[in-house]
């Protein structure tokens, strides 16, 4: 670690160790009715109790601190390369990404980060996990700004707060309003809760399936059409008999992950649910003529060192999505609202 290092972690120390313990924030957090998704998944995050007069085990002013530290930190420890600083800060999903990002470049992209917009469940002192997600604009370096969800964990009494899930809204795409209560605190909904129009724990599965089933499979009158949905499917019959024609195989499968699943009930009745998916992409040559050259993707050939290779390219990539449900009932299927990924698996023979 260089000195430039220390000196600036040593800066944030006081705020990394505050958010760690929990400590009430100086200043009030911004709450809005626009919000992203928390339910729970693999751990558990633990759904909201009914309101109640007891402290809530995250208050508003805390996941604020939280909020900052971590950002914050993430900000130094991709300027200075420290990549196994940036991975203790992050787990599930997030972590994956995280680490091909350090891998991937140089230098990892860094990120000026907005006011976050607070949805914190009101949950019970002592249940864990504990967990809550915001909404927060994400400017690069080229000055672009995306709307970004974010949602962090704390798996038990003496973990750290990390950040599990990173996913950005699509250009033009607002949230659903969250419903709060009078003291401005969301409503989890466990992950198996059967009082939407899809229980969120179905979400990765159903869109897996339109995915790879497209407007004519099972899950299409479930999951409303769109890039990362139908899109895929087509995308695949459209590549799919360029490569066989050149004597390989191509195929893309899409499956839910372990990783936890969030959820908070909207003002409509229904849900925004946060969740991961992953997808397997496998070219292979099959015939004589396509041996050694099989072809490599631009964006992995860091991780392959060349723009083909003998025999078989395996990628899988880490996707996290937002998805709005709508109430039980309803007739208009469940939409993709957000959605960010990357490669994360590279392997090759």
């Amino acid at each position: 670690m260089t000195r430039t290092m220390r000196v600036a972690l040593a800066s944030l120390l006081p705020v990394i160790l505050a958010a760690s313990a929990c400590s009430p924030a100086a200043q009030a957090p911004r709450t809005a009715a626009t919000s992203p998704a928390a339910a729970t998944g693999s751990p558990t995050p633990t759904p909201s109790p009914s309101a109640t007069v007891e402290s809530p085990a995250v208050t508003l002013e805390e996941a604020a601190k939280i909020v900052r530290a971590i950002l914050q930190t993430d900000d130094v420890v991709r300027d200075q390369g420290v990549e196994s600083y940036a991975l203790t800060q992050t787990r599930d999903a997030q972590a994956e990404i995280t680490a091909t990002a350090f891998q991937s470049a140089e230098k990892p992209s860094r990120y000026t980060w907005g006011e976050p917009t607070l949805l914190v469940p009101r949950m019970e002192q002592d249940r864990f996990p504990y967990w809550f997600a915001a909404v927060v604009e994400r400017r690069d370096a080229r000055g672009d700004s995306r709307t970004a969800v974010l949602s962090f964990m704390k798996q038990y009494e003496y973990s750290r707060w990390q950040l599990g899930f990173t996913s950005l809204l699509y250009p033009g795409t607002s949230l659903p309003a969250v419903t709060l209560d009078p003291q401005g605190y969301a409503t989890a909904l466990a992950t198996r809760d059967d009082s939407t129009a899809i229980s969120p724990h179905l979400m990765a599965p159903l869109h897996a399936t339109i995915a790879e089933e497209g407007p004519k499979g099972f899950a299409a009158s479930l999951i409303a059409a769109g890039p990362q949905t139908t899109g895929y499917f087509t995308e695949v019959q459209r590549v799919r008999p360029d490569y066989k024609r050149r004597g390989f195989l191509y195929d893309s499968l899409f499956a839910a992950t372990a990783f936890p699943i969030y959820a908070l009930r909207t003002t409509d009745g229904g849900a925004v649910v946060l969740y991961s998916l992953r997808r397997t992409t496998l070219r292979e040559a099959k015939a004589k003529q396509a041996t050694g050259l099989v072809p490599v993707p631009k964006n992995v050939r860091w991780a392959v060192n060349g723009v083909v290779v003998p025999r078989m390219l395996r990628l899988v990539e880490t996707q996290q999505y937002v998805g709005h449900v709508p109430r039980k009932g309803a007739a208009e299927p469940a939409t993709i609202i957000g959605f960010d990924g990357i490669t994360t698996g590279v392997s090759f023979k």
